[in-house]
Order: C-alpha cells, then structure tokens, then sequence
C-alpha cells in the first residue's frame, strides 16, 4: 500500500480488511486504518442471490457498478442495475443487491465513515407503498453530459439532483496527458476503471491500473499523468460536495 506525498495512499485490489456478509464479501480499501478523515470506499463482490440488508443511519452512501448486472432494493424498491449505474443511498434508507450471474462488482463510498451501520438485516424487496413512485435515485453514466475541463472531461453522477446533500460521484476521463499539479479543498476516494498511469502526490508517484484505489486527503498537491493512448477512466467520490472542475493550481 504505497503512501505518497501529504497522507494520500494507493491502495490495491488485494489490500484492504476483508468482511464476509451473506452474499457480499466487502473489502474496505479506503478508511480510518488509512487515516482518512471522513470517506470510506469499499469494493464488494456479490454471489448469487440477494444480501443482506444495510442502513447507515446517518451517512450518506453512494455505490457504482463496475462489474456485472443484477438489483439494487432501497426501502423495498427495485432497481436494475447494469455496469455504469450509479445508485444515492441517503441516510436511514436500508440497501440490498441481487444477482442471478454471481459476478455483481459494487465500488461504494460512504460519508462520513461507518460507525453505527447495521450490516446483517434481513433484506427487503417490496415498499411499504407498492403505489408510491420509484424514488430517482439510480442513474447511468451514459445518460449523464460530459462536462470538459480543460483536455478532460468528467459526468457527474450521484449529485444534488438525486438528493446528494454532502458527496459528489462523478466519472473522469484523462487522455494522454499531464495535468498541471494542483490541489483541492474536498477529500476524495479514486477507483480507476480502465487505464493505466501514474499518481504523483507531494513529491512522491506511484503506478495506477484498472481497481486501484486512490485516497487524496484535503489540500494535498497531487496530479494524475497518463503516457498512454488508451485514456483513464475513473469513478471519483469527494466530501464536502462540489464540483469536479473545481482545482486550484499550484504551479
């Protein structure tokens, strides 16, 4: 677990505390064993069937689908979820998945860190009000408009306008590149889906590929280079909310 620069961390698909819950098994690679201040980032695989059920009473969650397909219930309601969909989970709404193919990969980040979650509840599939509209909370990258920022562009995802009060999920996209060497005011949780690059932070750099995950605490100087032609494609979550285009550059 390579640890750059200013407290930021690199973390690998095969590092993280690993937990066995019904069909999920969750692997936390973003959290307090790292020092993060107030973001956890979980990768969790899910075998055939349905979880159990999950309530952060008083955290917000925000999940992406990188892997296959199946259903997210929240509060009882049903929704497909595909790679690319991106699911709000607000605070006190309980979550499970399903999957008929058993290769169902979730990134999730919760806000703040998870200390009084129930983990192990009895999942529920049907709303208390079968009449009540689907709330939106499930949206698709594909739907969502890129927004360039310089020789980048990003799509946001789970934002406001499903009801996010305090993350921000988005996708960035790097074409070869390197962006000049910059710093935010937010925290924030990377999950490289395709590509290959380099993460520099404070000083000190580190190798990136498809599934590493990336802890930039505030302030920290950092920048992501890629010397490729394929480009970069990363699923970002940061806290407080805000917008992704939002840099402030420290050349």
């Amino acid at each position: 677990m390579p640890e750059l620069g200013g407290g930021c961390r690199v973390v690998e698909t095969h590092e993280g505390q690993v937990s066995q819950e019904r069909t999920r098994r969750r692997r936390r690679t973003v959290g307090a064993v790292i020092a993060a201040r107030n973001i956890e980032q979980s990768v969790s695989r899910f075998d055939r069937g349905l979880s159990a059920g999950q309530v952060n009473p008083t955290s917000e969650e925000v999940h992406y689908v990188s892997a296959g397909l199946g259903a997210c219930y929240l509060d009882g309601y049903r929704y497909n979820v595909e790679i690319g969909s991106a699911v709000y989970v607000a605070p006190g709404v309980e979550c499970c998945f399903e999957t008929a193919t058993g290769d169902l990969k979730v990134v999730s980040v919760c806000c703040p860190q998870i200390n009084d979650s129930s983990f192990d509840l009895p999942p529920r599939t049907s709303p208390a009000d079968p009449g009540q509209p689907h709330p939106a909370v499930v949206v698709h990258e594909r739907d969502r408009k890129p927004i360039p920022t310089g020789d980048r562009w990003f799509k946001l995802l789970a934002a406001k306008d499903v009801g996010c009060q305090h993350v921000t999920q988005f996708i960035g996209f790097i074409p070869k590149s390197e962006a000049p060497v910059h710093h935010h005011t937010y925290e924030e949780a990377i999950y490289i889906i395709e590509g290959r690059g380099v993460m520099w932070a404070d000083g000190k750099e580190a190798p990136v590929a498809p599934g590493t995950c990336i802890y930039l605490p505030r302030q920290v100087k950092h920048t992501m280079k890629n010397f490729e032609e394929a480009p970069i494609r990363l699923m970002g979550v940061f806290h407080p909310s805000g917008s992704p285009a939002t840099r402030y550059d420290d050349g």
